[in-house]
């Protein structure tokens, strides 16, 4: 039975790690891209001031892999909170034994609640000003607040993502050493 809990737990985990660190990875690269392609996007702007189409495409394309990726966060949080609750039944919880589950399980508590915040507070809020921006693109008095608050937010996303990747290693490293607590009778 571990094993199968084991197997859940480390599928989880490298889905979860490996999808932030492809779109942490990607998503620089997507926006350089495009801005080096340069493109005219007339639906949208009715000119092309400082390259806005290409980085309001980039970010179209980065929006919807985030969005895409939100999903697979919350599906590998959700198996690794029961493969972490199982581990707590079978690992040895004696002693300097307990410090690595019980950082697992906070670093993981503290990455659950990242991605939560990301989702419910910070993409609603760059949706919001994105939309107001493109709405008003050819009014400055409000397309500027609203780029800059788009901007703020959107920094403020990329932090989130980066600090889950570091919380992601860090319970990758910390479950080096799971292992089944035995336990040895002495016989007299």
């Amino acid at each position: 039975m571990f094993q199968a809990i084991q197997i859940a737990y480390w599928l989880a985990l490298s889905t979860w790690f490996g999808s932030v660190l492809f779109i942490a990875i990607a998503a620089p690269i997507i926006f350089r891209t495009i801005r080096e392609a340069n493109p005219i996007l007339p639906t949208v702007l009715s000119v092309n001031l400082e390259g806005q189409h290409g980085t309001l495409l980039a970010g179209t394309i980065v929006g919807n892999l985030l969005n895409m990726l939100s999903h697979i966060q919350l599906l590998c949080a959700a198996v690794l909170l029961l493969a972490i609750i199982a581990q707590w039944f079978y690992i040895d919880r004696s002693g300097a034994e307990i410090i690595a589950p019980i950082l697992r399980s906070a670093m993981y508590l503290a990455a659950v609640a990242l991605v939560l915040y990301d989702r419910r507070v910070v993409w609603p809020r760059i949706q919001i000003f994105r939309q107001q921006y493109i709405d008003h693109a050819d009014e400055p008095d409000i397309a500027n607040p609203a780029k800059e608050q788009f901007d703020r937010y959107h920094q403020e996303s990329v932090t989130i993502l980066r600090n889950v990747l570091f919380l992601l290693l860090g319970i990758i490293l910390f479950s080096g050493n799971i292992h089944v607590f035995t336990r040895t009778f002495a016989f007299q």
